[in-house]
């Protein structure tokens, strides 16, 4: 009787082998090897700078051999920094049940991309002593990032605040698509006087396009001078000189534009707008 059981089990025992083997073989000749494909009706898409991430998903589909479609689990990977003025690469990815995966890389336009521009809250004037502060008054706005004045770099500075005088600074700014602008802009150090006159601008940064005409007087907001008359009158802007003589509106650049006002005092009060021609 012993000897039948031991038979038994030697059989039990083969035939486990032979299944072992069997589904073995069966998992390596049937295992999902191959990875997924791309299919996109274009190479070159086209989007607005507003329109959601899913957009870029848009006229591109993906396939597996085992699974099928795949197009819904197509995913963006990458996207590039600026390739040139309005495009970049994007990277996308997709997954089969088998953990295989495949890329595949298109060229993305923003139809209506525009550089970072900046923008100054007030006049670049400090008094002497003052910190200069430059991140608290000069901003910048992305078309798709919005706020990014917390990306503002100071390049260069000639700045001494113990001495008044006009001073040069270099700023510059990157979004998230590496777009760099970069800004020259003057700084006035101005003394203590409580008596100084001042000019008031409705602007102190502007874009304007090649060609254009500008009216800057109409950029004057008031003036103010505490030795006057009357301080409390308005004073006519025509009594504030506008030199305008290094703007250049054929040619693309940054330009400033001096306003000056003579105050009771006799102390010549100036602001400056910048001029960013496009």
């Amino acid at each position: 009787m012993l000897r039948y059981v031991r038979i038994i089990l030697v059989v039990l025992f083969c035939l486990a082998l032979i299944g072992a083997a069997g589904l073995y073989f069966y998992v390596r000749t049937h295992e999902d090897t191959s990875p997924p494909a791309f299919r996109s009706g274009t190479d070159l898409l086209e989007v607005s700078v507003k329109d959601p991430e899913e957009a870029l998903l848009r006229d591109l589909q993906a396939y597996d051999n085992v699974d099928g479609d795949l197009s819904a689990r197509i995913h963006v990977k990458e996207i590039s920094t600026l390739i040139n003025e309005t495009d970049v690469n994007v990277t996308y990815i997709v997954f089969d049940e088998a953990s295989n995966y495949a890329t595949y890389t298109r060229t993305v336009r923003y139809v209506d991309y525009t550089p970072p521009k900046f923008g100054l809250t007030g006049p670049m004037v400090f008094k002497v002593g003052d910190t200069v502060n430059l991140s608290g008054t000069v901003t910048v706005t992305d078309i798709r990032d919005g706020n990014i004045s917390g990306r503002l770099m100071l390049e260069e500075s000639t700045v001494i605040n113990s001495t008044p005088g006009i001073y040069s600074v270099k700023l510059s700014a990157t979004n998230r698509m590496g777009d760099t602008i970069t800004l020259p802009l003057s700084v006035q150090i101005v003394d203590n006087s409580f008596t100084r006159a001042k000019i008031e601008l409705t602007d102190y940064l502007i874009y304007a396009k090649v060609g254009e005409t500008l009216n800057f007087r109409k950029y004057v907001r008031g003036i103010t001078d505490p030795l006057a008359e009357n301080p409390e009158e308005s004073i006519s802007v025509y009594r504030v000189t506008i030199n305008s003589t290094n703007l250049n509106m054929t040619v693309p650049g940054v330009y400033e534009v001096y306003y000056y006002y003579t105050g009771i005092s006799g102390e010549i009060a100036t602001v400056i707008l910048t001029v960013i021609v496009e």
